[in-house]
Order: structure tokens, then C-alpha cells, then sequence
């Protein structure tokens, strides 16, 4: 397996809109599982729920930039958390790749493992089953794609270190 390992010196603070219960909850499973770490817990969620994000992806049928898959709510707040740089540019690569910003990612993510954990809650966006096909008017074969080469499954390690200014 090929490694990818990154020495960073800080975390970013950023600002994602959650409600308060989606919140509490990440808190939950960084304090209970990640002794308190929300770069694990969002890395966490990513790896268990990738392939389900990707088969939810609206890039395909988006016509515009704005958020028409948030529901009309006043009870989203927005919370400062600090992240690891690579798992922050992951995700904003993928918002572009999947159509939601990234509190919506996280938020989804964050349903699904409540859904999962058998809270009663109903889901932003259901959680998809990987073995149905799509239906003919969603796939798009709108350009030629050759790859050569070989796959490699790949982990990123991220160390902290004080030595580089």
C-alpha cells in the first residue's frame, strides 16, 4: 500500500453551518472514538461513507451554484473547529466533484452515522444502496476517457512537528 505523509506545522480554524444536534453529535463520536480529535472523526466518516457520497453526486444535473439542497431552517449555526490542512483540501475538492458545499458533506455524513447508530432521525438525503443502477436519463457519456496505469490503494499520515517555520 502507498503512504502519503505530510509534516504540518498548524491546523486551519474553519467554519462550518451545522444544527446544533449535528454538532453535538460529531462532538460525541470525536470524544468517545478520537479522544476529542474532529480531523479523525471527519476522516472517519469519509472512509465509511466515500462510495455513498460519490452515488449521490449532483454535479451531473446542477445548473447553478446555489444551495437549493438545503432545507429551510433557521437552526444552522456556524462553529469554528480546527482541521488538518489535507483533510480540509480533500473536501474542498470533493464539494466540487459531488455538487454539495462541505458542511452539507459533513452534515450528510453525519446523518447517515446517526441513521447507522439508530437515532430517529430522517436523513438530509437517504442513504443510497450502492448496488442499484441508475436509471438511463442520469448516466451522461458526454466524453472519451483512456487511462493507462496501475492503482495503488494510498494512506495519508499527518505529523506535527515545531521545526519548520
Amino acid at each position: 500500500m502507498r503512504q502519503d505523509r505530510y509534516t504540518t506545522k498548524h491546523f486551519y480554524q474553519v467554519c462550518i453551518n451545522l444544527e446544533p444536534r449535528h454538532y453535538e453529535f460529531l462532538k460525541e463520536i470525536s470524544d468517545i472514538r478520537f479522544n476529542g480529535n474532529y480531523n479523525l472523526s471527519i476522516q472517519y466518516l469519509l472512509g465509511k461513507y466515500l462510495n455513498y457520497l460519490y452515488k449521490i453526486r449532483i454535479t451531473a444535473t446542477k445548473k447553478t451554484e446555489t444551495a437549493n439542497y438545503q432545507p429551510r431552517t433557521k437552526t444552522y449555526r456556524r462553529w469554528n473547529i480546527y482541521i488538518n490542512p489535507v483533510l480540509w483540501s480533500k473536501l474542498f475538492e470533493m464539494r466540487h466533484f459531488i455538487g454539495y458545499s462541505i458542511s452539507a458533506l459533513i452534515r450528510i455524513m453525519l446523518d447517515w452515522e446517526m441513521q447507522s447508530q439508530e437515532y430517529d432521525i430522517i436523513p438530509l438525503i437517504p442513504l443510497p444502496d450502492l448496488n442499484e443502477e441508475l436509471p438511463d436519463e442520469r448516466r451522461l457519456n458526454n466524453y472519451l476517457y483512456q487511462k493507462q496505469g496501475t492503482y495503488q490503494t494510498r494512506q495519508i499520515f499527518c505529523s506535527f512537528s515545531d521545526q519548520f517555520y
